[in-house]
């Protein structure tokens, strides 16, 4: 607010407004030409919000998305901070941009009454840059351009549309001290704030003057400029608390996951105790009938004794009465 240091880009309504693609589409085609490593024209800018797929599709909202001349869709992302848009919201965002690309050639195809063909589905570009980035950016030190596409492992060519650039604003401005491309002056631009590299910039490339004179130009409209940071962390804020929800979620379930698997073991557990007990019953049983063979077994055993005893003491009084008569 005082001047001490400058404003940089990475609220969404500050970088809005500087590369509105109605107002400077020459600031945001040199941007993605330079990113890209290719010519690009914006042909013109589309809503940044989808329509839902389906009833439970949710709503995608990005922050510039624009069609460029060669057809291709290019979705620009600003994060401040890198944990709210991990990878598979990336994928998400991406896939959302292949549906628009599809319904627009469907759409063309109907007008001019053509027939349709996958072959007219052009690229499309998520391009997201963070202020403060994963964790995952800093096994990286020095890198701060990540450009993906699909490939097969075999080597086999097919265009899969999808492309992605992710740039690590943080890991920028820690490894970059001077400005020797055009691109590092753009990154620069989007995420200094000090006035030191703010004047590189300009020394370098004096036409960048323009855009910080209306950077600047929000100080002086303190309402809006308030309004912008108010809109900013209230955004900040709402996607924080639905990041904090969704980990809840996540541990919510896998903590349901893991009450199921102990469940399971506990079943497993008492099924083995079950067949356990089953089996001692059965030698139980199987110890009771031999114990009453036993018995019964000695019992005859003992009756044939008595009466063997018996048979003996007749005989010897036989002997005993004729040795008498004798």
């Amino acid at each position: 607010m005082h001047g001490g240091e400058g404003l940089n880009l990475t609220y969404d309504p500050m970088f809005k407004a500087v590369f509105n693609p109605q107002q400077y589409a020459y600031r945001l085609e040199e941007f993605l030409s330079l990113c890209l490593g290719e010519e690009v024209k914006i042909l013109h800018a589309l809503p940044t919000e989808s329509s839902r797929l389906t009833d439970e599709g949710s709503l995608l909202v990005m922050d510039l998305l624009v069609q460029l001349e060669s057809g291709a869709l290019a979705d620009i992302e600003i994060q401040k901070v890198g944990y709210l848009f991990p990878g598979q919201r990336c994928a998400c965002y991406s896939s959302d941009l292949v549906m628009r690309q599809y319904s627009l050639v469907r759409a063309k195809c109907r007008e001019k009454n053509q027939p349709f063909s996958y072959q007219q589905i052009k690229k499309v570009y998520t391009i997201v840059l963070f202020q403060k980035s994963p964790r995952e950016f800093h096994k990286f030190p020095g890198t701060y351009l990540h450009h993906a596409r699909q490939r097969f492992d075999t080597g086999l060519e097919l265009d899969l549309l999808q492309e992605y650039l992710m740039i690590p604003l943080d890991i920028f401005l820690k490894s970059q001290q001077n400005i020797d491309k055009k691109i590092e002056a753009w990154l620069t631009l989007i995420a200094a704030d000090d006035m030191e590299r703010i004047r590189k910039v300009l020394e370098a490339y004096p036409e960048f003057g323009e855009i910080y004179c209306q950077v600047f130009q929000f100080r002086r409209k303190v309402e809006e400029l308030m309004g912008m940071y108010s809109d900013a962390l209230r955004i900040l804020d709402a996607n924080t608390v639905k990041y904090m929800i969704e980990q809840q979620r996540e541990k919510i379930e896998q903590q349901r996951e893991e009450i199921e698997q102990q469940n399971e073991r506990i079943e497993q557990q008492n099924e083995a105790i079950q067949q356990q007990k089953k089996e001692i019953d059965s030698v139980k049983q199987e110890l009771s009938q031999k114990e009453a063979e036993y018995h019964t077994a000695l019992s005859e055993k003992e009756l044939a004794l008595s009466e063997k005893d018996r048979r003996i003491k007749q005989l010897e009084e036989m002997i005993a009465r004729a040795h008498i008569e004798g």
